[in-house]
C-alpha cells in the first residue's frame, strides 16, 4: 500500500492504493458517481511509509554504553567514547538504521501504517439545476413564469 495513490472526498479518510494519481482519480469518480453524496473535491495523495524510529539512536546507544563501562568499572572519570566526532556518530547512525530497517523487514515488524503527502485538490462538477429557465434566470416574481 505504501508508496501508491489514495483518494478521499473530505480529505482526512484515504481509500485505495493505486499506481497513478490519475487512476486513483478515475476510480475517485467511479465511487462518487455510486455514492448520494454531495462532495465538492476530490483529493489524491501519495502513501508514504511513517518512520519506524529507528534514526537518530547513536547518541543514546553509545551512552548507555559509557554508563555499563562506568558501572563495570567504577571509573567515573572514564573518557570511553567521549571523543565521538559529528562523522563518527552519523556514520553509527546511519548503520544502526539500517540494521533495525532490515531486521524489522526480516521479521515482518515494519509499521504497516503510513501518511498521505502530496494532496491534490480536483473540484467536482456540480449537476446543473433541472427546473432552471431557458434564460438561465433563476429568478422570477411572483406570479410570472
Amino acid at each position: 500500500m505504501v508508496g501508491k495513490f489514495a483518494y478521499s472526498f473530505d480529505r482526512e479518510t484515504f481509500d485505495g492504493a493505486f499506481e497513478t494519481r490519475q487512476e486513483a482519480l478515475k476510480q475517485a469518480q467511479l465511487r462518487l458517481a455510486q455514492m448520494d453524496s454531495d462532495a465538492q473535491a476530490i483529493y489524491v495523495g501519495k502513501r508514504v511509509a511513517i518512520d519506524p524510529g529507528s534514526s537518530g539512536l547513536a547518541e543514546m546507544i553509545l551512552g548507555a554504553m559509557r554508563r555499563r563501562v562506568r558501572t563495570a568499572t567504577g571509573d567515573n572519570s572514564s573518557n570511553y567514547l567521549m571523543r565521538v566526532n559529528e562523522h563518527q556518530l552519523a556514520e553509527l547512525d546511519d548503520q544502526i538504521d539500517s540494521v533495525v530497517r532490515n531486521w524489522m523487514n526480516k521479521h515482518e515488524l515494519a509499521p504497516t501504517q503510513s501518511r498521505i503527502i502530496s494532496i491534490s485538490e480536483y473540484p467536482v462538477q456540480q449537476p446543473s439545476m433541472s427546473g432552471a429557465s431557458q434564460s438561465g434566470n433563476e429568478v422570477f416574481d411572483l406570479g410570472e413564469g
